[in-house]
């Protein structure tokens, strides 16, 4: 009798070429997946409060970069997107320097002031300024005639060329009213004119003035204020007036000091 094998030779061989080809799609499958995995990316700080770690890829997904690492991505995405996992930690405030403009600062020299002025006060005097003044003509609405006047125009040295004339003593008489300090009674002189008395404020006394001479009558120093004069006709010729003039207030000397700090 014939001694036969246990195994039929037959099926040997598609049972090695079997196992050689497992074999040989495990080996393709571990150098294909050594082939695809991504290198390690070093992780970088970010000064965000959080930050996306890499977990694992599909083989068609190229390097990921990691948000703060600043590494561009080689390229575009592709449409399946990586499995990512967001990993919140305490927040850390970031400080906020603030800056100013760059500036230069100049020395600057300092004055200290002393308690002796270089200099003694100087006094400066507006005496010897003529001031202004006011000056009411014979026709001025202001001044109230009472009586009968002739108003006279075209009058050689008159101011304003007119002059206001009483022919008839007694009654005729003039009221003005003024706000100063002093009163100048301006007329023509001539030998024939009579007399005019002046009388200001209720004061008692009654001032004559010959119109036979002069021309010009000023009034004492009167308290600065409003005052009342009254000039009348009282005897002798014709008499007239002129204008009334009222000087302004004189200033007073003031001593202005200087001194150097």
């Amino acid at each position: 009798m014939d001694n036969q094998p246990s195994i039929d030779r037959g099926l040997l061989i598609p049972i090695l070429i079997s196992g050689f080809s497992v074999v040989g799609i495990i080996v393709v499958l571990f150098i294909g997946r050594s082939l695809n995995s991504p290198e390690e990316i070093p992780m970088t700080p970010s000064a965000t409060s959080f930050q996306y770690l890499y977990l694992g890829t599909e083989p068609a997904i190229t390097t990921l970069v990691v948000e703060g690492s600043g590494l561009p991505a080689t390229e575009p995405p592709a449409t399946e997107a990586p499995i990512l996992i967001a990993t919140t930690r305490p927040a850390v405030a970031t400080p906020i320097i603030l800056t100013r403009p760059n500036t230069t600062r100049t020395a600057t020299s300092i004055t200290f002031r002393t308690g002796t002025p270089s200099r003694l006060p100087t006094a400066t005097s507006t005496t010897g300024t003529r001031v202004a003044a006011n000056t009411y003509d014979d026709t001025d609405s202001r001044l109230a005639y009472t009586g009968t006047w002739d108003g006279q125009t075209n009058v050689n040295g008159a101011y304003q060329g007119t002059l206001h004339i009483s022919s008839v003593a007694g009654s005729n008489s003039i009221t003005f009213t003024f706000t100063g300090h002093q009163l100048h009674f301006f007329y023509q002189a001539a030998s024939s004119y009579g007399v005019v008395t002046i009388k200001i404020d209720n004061d008692a006394l009654v001032i004559p003035v010959n119109e036979a001479q002069g021309g010009e009558w000023v009034s004492d120093l009167l308290a600065q204020g409003t005052h009342t004069v009254v000039i009348t006709h009282a005897s002798g010729g014709s008499v007239n007036i002129d204008r009334l003039v009222i000087p302004a207030p004189t200033p007073t000397p003031t001593r202005t000091p200087t001194s150097t700090q």
